[in-house]
């Protein structure tokens, strides 16, 4: 058994309102928790690699699909 120096619990509680856009930060393709997928390709520079995920878009019901080119140089985003 380990003893803690300090035993505050912090919770970091993210509130968006119905208006807000989703953002997708150009940085998450270098993330290696998201699954990739090379069955897709990026209208912008043609890379034929993406990353992908599942997120509520503003407005709208339900789960949308995003995607972000794993171009370093590009980057692009796109939705299905």
């Amino acid at each position: 058994m380990e003893v803690a120096d300090n035993n505050c619990v912090y919770r970091n509680e993210v509130h968006h309102s119905v208006g807000e856009r989703t953002q997708v930060l150009q940085d998450v393709a270098a993330d290696p928790t998201l699954p990739r997928t090379k069955a897709v390709r990026c209208v912008k520079c043609q890379h034929g690699e993406a990353v992908f995920f599942q997120a509520t878009s503003r407005g709208e019901e339900g789960m949308t699909l995003f995607f972000v080119c794993c171009n370093p140089n590009c980057g692009h985003r796109w939705r299905e």
